[in-house]
């Protein structure tokens, strides 16, 4: 170390401070590139100078919350009822009440399960859940009535599962790009001639969503939307001057909060990509380039895709599954930045497919094992397993093509307790070497002298069971003048 730090003798001394929070996968390569694993990124203004300091912190964690008695099942769908004050799950082909069994078995569907509600002034409150062949519709005593063609031989079967219920009535649509109604108040109640078809692009529906007071109508490769006329037997009519030419991928992929959707679109000549509508105007893409290629190469797979959205620790988030790369991004609606989130195990998607809040405590389903987790800024592992936060930086050369050394590190950040592990790599991510510890609880976070090097990128992890909020790193550099 000492000859290396020989060749410096007539160099320049630098301070250089390197933020930890950015935009990921930049190059799109996976592994080689800018990456944040299992984190939140969080921005704080200062009320007198208005000055914004930016932290990364470690993801929420999982707290095991219920199971119902099945040792593993697919999760197909996840809602609170504040009715009945009960988180409702769909788990192969039964319907829980929290951790009761209401006896229903789904017959003849697989895949999302989608859950509305009926207005406070119904008649009757009711939970409604669709799986695109069935309506169940649940009373606040968990009792259920099945509404198919048995029930009424006009309901609109094989229909795409999202239901709707807006403005008294319960909305369904079929790929043909019917819209289908119930009768006014009455969701157990059809006709046949109570349907408008969303024809006005010509592509196959995908799903429906509600956006304040308008009903959209989401195609393959457009959006139509429509407001209740008061008419009958359908009430809906076409707003063609609000249509645009942005459709939706899968169906699986739409999540809302409020009047905010987000979903993967599917749109001509443009391929795939992530937008969001907050209103009726304020349309957004916010995927970017990197996003998008894994989704363009998730080909058919794209039907298998899951999302959910919901307010975490204080950040409206956008969590999407993708199956065929095994990854799970995250979009902080707020910070409009991208992250990734895996499992414990690490290198594998989050499992999480579904989330609803009860009381401010988000709660999310699992994919495959039957759970239902609380989602907790207090909980800092997932089931008792630790998992590791990772924050890989881009390839720095610090504005000069001349050779650094790296006389010491600092990490900026709040003490805790455990320990960061810190590694280089000085050829382009292909090899990083042994990673060097710094010790969190210390109020000096510091590695001392770290070799010399052209370009560097730099790897952190933590995988211990606390909490974690850094700022940036702080690297004294002595730069060569040849």
């Amino acid at each position: 170390m000492a000859q290396a730090q020989a060749g410096f003798q007539q160099a320049i001394d630098t301070t250089i401070d390197i933020p930890l929070i950015g935009m990921p996968l930049q190059r799109g390569t996976g592994t080689g590139d800018q990456r944040y694993v299992n984190v939140l990124f969080e921005s704080i203004v200062n009320p007198v100078t208005q000055g914004i300091t930016r932290y990364v912190l470690k993801r929420p964690g999982l707290l095991n919350f219920s199971q119902p008695p099945l040792a593993a099942a697919t999760g197909r769908g996840l809602y609170y009822w504040s009715v009945s004050d009960k988180i409702y799950s769909i788990f192969d082909n039964k319907i829980w009440s929290n951790t009761t069994d209401l006896g229903i078995t789904l017959g003849g569907s697989s895949g999302r399960v989608w859950f509305d509600k009926t207005a406070p002034t119904s008649a009757v409150q009711r939970l409604c859940i669709s799986d695109g062949t069935k309506l169940y519709l649940v009373n606040s005593a968990d009792g259920v009535t099945t509404v198919d063609t048995v029930s009424d031989p006009q309901f609109p079967t094989a229909n795409l599962g999202p239901v709707i219920f807006f403005n008294d009535y319960l909305y369904f649509a079929k790929s043909n790009g019917e819209i289908w109604n119930s009768e006014s108040d009455a969701p157990t109640l059809y006709l046949g001639t109570a349907l408008i078809s969303a024809a006005m692009y010509g592509d196959d529906l995908e799903g429906i969503a509600r956006q304040k007071d308008m009903l959209l109508a989401l195609g393959k490769q457009t959006i139509e939307f429509y407001f209740d006329n008061k008419t009958t037997p359908s009430p809906l009519l076409r707003q063609e001057q609000n249509a645009v030419r942005v459709g939706l991928a899968h169906r699986s992929s739409l999540a809302s909060s409020g009047d905010l959707i987000v979903w993967v679109s599917e749109s001509e000549g443009m391929g795939r990509g992530v937008w969001q509508l907050d209103g009726l105007t304020k349309l957004k893409y916010v995927s970017t380039p990197t996003i998008d290629r894994f989704l363009n190469a998730e080909g058919t797979s794209i039907s298998s895709i899951t999302a959910w959205m919901d307010k975490v620790a204080g950040h409206l988030i956008y969590v999407m599954n993708l199956s065929s790369a095994n990854r799970t991004f995250v979009y902080d609606v707020e910070e409009q930045l991208w992250f990734e989130w895996e499992i414990a195990a690490g290198s594998a998607k989050f499992n999480g497919i579904a989330s609803t809040t009860k009381d401010g405590i988000v709660y999310v389903q699992d994919a495959t094992n039957g759970r239902i987790y609380q989602l907790l800024p207090t909980t800092f592992q997932d089931s008792a397993a630790n998992f590791t936060v990772t924050i890989q930086t881009d390839n720095y050369d610090f504005g000069t093509p001349f050779n650094k050394f790296q006389e010491g590190l600092w990490i900026i950040g709040d003490n805790t307790t455990g320990n960061l592990n810190v590694s280089e790599s000085d050829d382009d991510y292909v090899t990083f070497n042994a990673a060097r510890t710094i010790d969190l609880s210390k109020t000096r976070k510091f590695l001392g002298q770290g070799g010399s090097f052209f370009q560097r990128a730099y790897r952190m992890t933590y995988a211990d069971n606390y909490a974690l909020r850094m700022q940036k790193m702080s690297l004294k550099l002595k730069v060569g003048n040849v």
